[in-house]
């Protein structure tokens, strides 16, 4: 398998390969054999059902659910004879890779005869395009859109720019599915980015609260693991499951989200600021300022105002 890179959401810039619809209303049953893909697929359940195993786990697709098969990942499919089935699918990276990386989904994906093979041999040259996951969250393999009828109208969109292909169409596509993308993120995690299916999401939370809260003190993870009942490396385990970031990376984002409210909203000077979220050195916090945010807090203020602090 290609090599594993991680993208954030500041990074996150989709690249839609395919976009497809398929109805079924025959007798005959239909299978996709056992394969991997390259890139990601999302499947929307229209009407009817299907019948997906992704990895060693087995599921049915029924009306209003979606599921996501990520690359790299062996994933069938299988429409018994005489079921309905109709569904729409959309083929992308999370970010796009270049010429050299691209490929061609009519003929990895489409051109196959599916019904007379048992299983779908690899793309040789394919399995060394870089394997980009997003780090902020986890989507699952199986859910159920909280406005199914909303996503299934991005797709509907999605479906009418890939097939029309007027000028400017890409952006078309990129503004689709990261609505899709957002959509569906809002429905597996919390405000503060806990996955709503997590374990241990409440104790997450309680955590993330302590930090907002006490942003500017010194983190004492050992303490706020152990007034949970956990160890620290258990916690940290847990936080970063949860999250996607580990304790001290989600401390500072807090740290600098409310060091561009005080640049944006507030007379203090960058020294100032950078003491009142928790940095004695304005090197050290200048330094990790525009790691996040690109651009130097003075640069950042002066972005937004035109004024120049010192």
């Amino acid at each position: 398998m290609s090599n594993i890179r991680q993208v954030d959401f500041l990074n996150l810039a989709p690249y839609v390969r395919y976009v497809h619809e398929f109805e079924h209303r025959e007798l005959t049953a239909v299978k996709v054999p056992p394969r991997i893909i390259y890139d990601y697929e999302i499947i929307f359940m229209v009407g009817g059902s299907g019948n997906y195993r992704i990895n060693d786990r087995s599921f049915v697709l029924n009306a209003g659910d979606l599921c996501i098969i990520p690359p790299f990942v062996q994933n069938s499919f299988l429409l018994p004879q005489g079921q309905y089935c109709h569904y729409l699918a959309v083929h992308f990276d999370l970010v796009y890779m270049g010429h050299n990386y691209d490929f061609s989904p009519e003929d990895v994906y489409v051109n196959l005869d599916y019904q007379n093979m048992d299983s779908i041999p690899w793309e040789e040259e394919l399995t060394h395009r870089p394997h980009v996951v997003l780090n902020e969250i986890s989507f699952p393999d199986h859910m159920q859109p909280s406005d199914p009828i909303f996503v299934a109208n991005l797709l509907k969109d999605l479906l009418a720019a890939f097939v029309s292909k007027e000028y400017g169409y890409h952006l078309r596509l990129r503004i689709l599915l990261l609505q899709l993308l957002e959509v569906l993120l809002k429905d597996i995690a919390t405000d503060d980015g806990v996955g709503k299916r997590h374990k241990y999401r409440e104790t997450i939370a309680g955590a993330i609260q302590i930090m907002k809260n006490h942003y500017k003190d010194p983190p004492d993870y050992r303490k706020m693991a152990s007034d949970f009942g956990l160890s620290l490396n258990y916690f940290r385990t847990l936080f970063k499951e949860a999250t996607g970031k580990a304790p001290l990376e989600y401390l500072i984002q807090i740290r600098m989200d409310k060091a561009k409210e005080l640049l944006t909203n507030s007379n203090y000077s960058v020294g100032e600021i950078s003491e009142m979220v928790g940095y004695e050195n304005i090197h050290h916090f200048s330094k990790l300022f525009k790691k996040i945010e690109g651009i130097s807090p003075k640069h950042y203020l002066e972005s937004l105002t035109g004024r120049r602090k010192s």
